[in-house]
């Protein structure tokens, strides 16, 4: 369904989202570790990575990291590839805390890209 700006179809996206958890003042660390995606946008259906940082935490820095696919197997095929094992090789950084992975459908979309 369009919503203004670029058209997206009902059922035509798949978004995932990791609420990742950061020790305070390595938020430039997560940066730059996510800087290198490690080929993902060479992926089938890829459509768009972003790193979002939370403005405010107490004892701990939060980090999103939203990616968008054509589809979910898309995704699910790129969970499997070879550039998701070494982007994920050797486990996350110590300053990781830990995270959350979130699938959605997408439902409505509207952007002015």
């Amino acid at each position: 369904m369009t919503v203004g700006g670029s058209p997206a179809a009902s059922g035509d996206m798949y978004a995932v989202t990791n609420r990742i958890r950061v020790k305070t003042g390595h938020g430039g660390d997560m940066e730059t570790t996510f800087g290198k995606r490690g080929g993902v946008e060479n992926e089938p259906g890829f459509k768009s990575f972003e790193l979002w940082r939370q403005e405010v935490e107490e004892d701990h820095e939060v980090y999103l990291v939203v990616t968008r696919w054509e589809t979910k197997e898309d995704f699910k095929n790129w969970t499997q590839s070879a550039s998701f094992r070494e982007a994920h090789s050797g486990g996350p950084p110590d300053f990781i805390l830990g995270g959350e992975l979130a699938n959605y459908e997408v439902k409505l979309s509207s952007d002015n890209y």
